[in-house]
């Protein structure tokens, strides 16, 4: 970085540690980075790396007890120039007065963050208040300011709403307007943009980048996505189990990675100009014992050629796929919710989740059914499950109508069809240990004879997604978001179905998490032949993992086809949307960026 920048966050030797039962968690170790006026730092790395607490600890927001800071500096260099200020030495009351005044932060979940009692734009209001000393009626024309620069459509109501009644993207927005609303040097984003619809991470990443430009605000943006970070940053940190494994300009991380895991992250995103049998992962470029790290001497361009499927081997696949009969028949399809009804009980209005849908699927088959946000795809889903009610159509299943079916046929037909859904904390009884919530559907369709026998199943189900038998006694909140996903793979496979819905089951995921579990889902699909509906809201990781894909918006579907034939040729301007709002991260865009930028 050249000198004539101004800097304004020196973090030195910095050491956040927690004390916890049986020994010291060494969360951040010896992290040492600086931070420009104008500039984006991009912090990297899997969840458990470090990055977020790295975050918290510049903002003083660690819990003392469990956390301490066993060691380094956290300097803070003032814009009009003033002495630097050691954040990690400040009395509690003094910190207030620079977070959210000089450094602020938009967390990662904005529903959490925003308080659920309070109306939104009130929420704003109290930081300017509090640090501007403004009158309500100051704040609130400045809140309403604020979030017409954010882009809020109608900022007065958004002004008078609560959070539940907000969009995920509009919630973000809020967050946003609530960091900037003091001009603050430095922001902190973390994980911003995780488990929002690409076309609305878009929109919130140019937001963020205009509004860094117009008040020339210096950025962390905290993220597992180095494609976010090719857009966005202008140096990345790589974070690995708490410390940093290597730092520099983005266009030297993304040409030229010095460090493995640093590879694997990069190798380990669906690309999208080719197809894998599988995908790159962290065990590919390096092996770890006891703390000690050995490199594979593979670049991230040899690992990737080495698993890339030829395209005739795709529409030959297809072709075979499609010479049996459909497994799975949909036929105008209406899913309709009433959302206004008259003195009487009549609907005066409908929300038309799933309108006039039809498609087939061929055993063995995934499709991919990708949208943003409301467009359907999970209602269609849950639709088909008859976990959402039909009020239209037929679903012919095996030649068999499910919509026809007895709740006691349909019970006996949920031995073929599972569903994994999005969030795999809430899919698991957090009083139930793993070994129960896996056998409870044995017990309920009556398989097996005894607990053991099924204990015994449960084991085996674990082997099959890459965890320990050990972890039966164990409960959902032991595990991180990964493994609670295979948890509930493997929970989905103790039926033995042949058919799987997989509703949005990576979007919260790491990349690097993310990578392994779509692995696996590949791995089952040719070991017991499997056929999958893939839910998502990602145009590349479905891209990555169906053999035809559906694109719906608000309840229809827009094209369907091949795969690849939509990410290449798409039809419709919606879908060339969709494609358009994917972080590419490759080298030729960064390249081009930093050109036209004068960096580098």
């Amino acid at each position: 970085m050249s000198n004539n920048k101004q800097l304004l966050l020196e973090v030195k030797n910095l050491k956040t540690y927690f004390q916890v039962e049986g020994g010291t968690v060494k969360a951040v170790d010896d992290v040492s980075f600086e931070l420009y006026r104008g500039e984006t730092i991009g912090i990297v790395g899997e969840s458990g790396s470090g990055k977020s607490v790295t975050s918290l600890s510049v903002m003083r927001l660690i819990p003392q007890p469990p956390g301490i800071f066993a060691g380094g500096e956290i300097i803070y260099h003032p814009a009009d120039n003033s002495a630097p200020v050691n954040l990690l030495n400040l009395p509690i009351d003094d910190m207030r007065r620079y977070r959210g005044n000089n450094i602020a932060m938009i967390f990662q979940e904005p529903m959490t963050s925003l308080n659920p009692v309070f109306q939104c734009g009130f929420q704003v209001a109290e930081s300017l208040m509090l640090h501007r000393n403004m009158t309500e009626a100051q704040a609130k024309n400045q809140v309403l300011q604020l979030f017409e620069e954010v882009k809020l459509p109608n900022p007065q109501r958004i002004y008078e709403a609560y959070p539940h009644q907000l969009s995920g993207g509009q919630k973000q927005r809020v967050m946003i307007a609530m960091a900037m609303s003091c001009e603050p040097d430095i922001l902190i984003a973390d994980e911003p943009t995780t488990a929002l619809d690409v076309t609305v991470q878009k929109r919130i990443l140019e937001l963020m980048r205009g509004l860094q430009t117009q008040k020339n605000t210096a950025t962390m943006f905290i993220t597992h996505d180095l494609g976010v970070i090719a857009e966005i940053a202008d140096r990345v940190v790589v974070m690995y189990k708490g410390k940093i494994v290597e730092q520099g300009t983005v266009l030297d991380i993304f040409s030229n990675p010095q460090h493995p895991y640093t590879k694997s992250l990069l190798a380990c995103r669906p690309p999208l100009g080719k197809r894998l049998s599988r995908l790159p992962i962290v065990s590919d470029f390096m092996t770890e014992q006891n703390g000690v790290i050995t490199e594979k001497q593979i670049s991230v361009r040899e690992a990737i050629d080495a698993v890339t499927i030829p395209p005739e081997t795709i529409k030959q696949r297809l072709t075979d796929l499609q010479k049996s009969e459909p497994i799975l028949q949909v036929r105008n399809l209406k899913t309709y919710f009433p959302t206004k009804r008259n003195f009487f009980g009549k609907v005066l209005s409908w929300v038309k989740a799933v309108d006039d849908v039809s498609f087939d699927v061929y055993k063995g088959e995934t499709l991919g059914l990708v949208g943003e946000s409301g467009c359907g795809k999970t209602t269609l889903g849950r639709t088909i499950l008859r976990l959402a009610p039909a009020t239209e159509g037929s679903i012919i299943y095996k030649g068999k109508s499910l919509l026809d079916m007895s709740k006691a046929d349909m019970k006996a037909m949920r031995r073929e069809m599972q569903i994994i859904f999005q969030d795999p904390y809430s899919s698991l009884n957090p009083r139930m240990t793993i070994g129960d919530a896996i056998i409870e559907p044995l017990e309920i369709h009556g398989i097996l004879n005894n607990r053991k026998q099924r204990l015994e199943r449960a084991a085996d189900l674990l082997t099959t997604v890459s965890m320990l038998p050990e972890h039966l006694n164990r409960y959902p909140h032991e595990f991180s978001g990964g493994q609670r996903q295979r948890i509930c793979i493997a929970r989905a496979l103790a039926l033995e179905p042949e058919f799987i819905i997989c509703d949005e089951s990576v979007s919260a995921l790491d990349v690097s998490v993310q990578a392994q579990v779509l692995n696996l889902l590949i791995e089952l699909r040719q070991k017991f032949q499997f056929t999958y509906i893939f839910v998502s809201h990602d145009l590349s990781v479905v891209k990555f993992m169906s053999d035809r894909m559906v694109v719906m918006n608000q309840g229809k579907i827009e094209e369907m086809g091949a795969a690849d034939d939509i990410y290449y040729n798409p039809q419709r301007e919606y879908t060339q949307k969709l494609i358009a709002a994917i972080p590419k991260g490759e080298l030729a865009d960064i390249q081009q960026r930093f050109g036209t930028r004068g960096e580098g």
